[in-house]
């Protein structure tokens, strides 16, 4: 469906549940509207036979009406659960083999991308509110978070990212006060200046009141006001 609107352009079936979400195969007209407003994948239903997924989507196709949809047919067809037998999955290897991507080819898909209408997009405040009230009170089926879940299992935070998070949030961290001293500084300058743990830190600027057992009994901390 497009974005801006939610108004259903396709209706399709597929094996695969990752087909939903590709973009390539598709006839112009589809291609056409992708470019021009983006996409909204909805799964209404998985876990189906193919004859009970052919009439859902004969169904919905005259429902919407296939002269609004990019679909060129009625529905009900194609042959889904075709497997490639191992000598041909063999032959579709060995041909793509040393394939190497040209240049020019990689500068036509370069140029393709940044002409989609959702490259590098910026959502305005106005956008991201409509999209958030547009999501709200919806619920996910089952399957799609259990395929969230699934798609979590064994990812591991980039080096690079985990750097740029440590760096994000050193960069936002706020200014603690000690009030007894006047020290100011980050958590981990107080934490180095006092030799106390964070945790104590929070607590007590949580609570605002001073640290009454252990070493640090008497500090005082509280969030600093710039």
């Amino acid at each position: 469906m497009k974005p801006h609107n939610r108004q259903v352009f396709y209706v399709g079936i597929g094996n695969d549940v990752k087909r939903a979400f590709r973009n390539e195969g598709r006839n112009d007209h589809w291609t056409k509207v992708f470019k021009k407003y983006g996409k909204i994948v909805d799964i209404i239903s998985d876990n189906i036979s193919l004859d009970a997924a052919k009439e859902m989507e004969k169904y919905l196709i005259k429902f919407f009406g296939v002269e609004n949809l990019c679909n060129k047919t009625m529905g009900g067809e194609g042959a889904f659960g075709l497997k490639h037998s191992d000598e041909t999955k063999r032959k579709l290897s060995e041909k793509s083999k040393g394939r190497v991507v040209s240049q020019e080819a990689i500068a036509k898909i370069v140029a393709k991308t940044k002409g989609h209408p959702n490259y590098n997009l910026s959502h305005t405040d106005e956008a991201k509110a409509k999209i958030s009230a547009a999501f709200k009170g919806k619920k996910r089926s089952e399957s799609f978070c259990k395929r969230v879940k699934e798609g979590k299992v064994g990812y591991k935070v980039s080096q690079n990212a985990h750097e740029a998070s440590i760096k994000a949030r050193k960069e936002k961290a706020c200014l603690i006060i000690e009030l007894t001293t006047g020290f100011v500084g980050k958590i981990w300058e107080i934490e180095s200046q006092f030799n106390i743990d964070r945790r104590a830190v929070y607590y007590n600027c949580k609570f605002e009141r001073p640290l009454l057992l252990g070493k640090c009994k008497g500090l005082n901390f509280k969030k600093h006001a710039l």
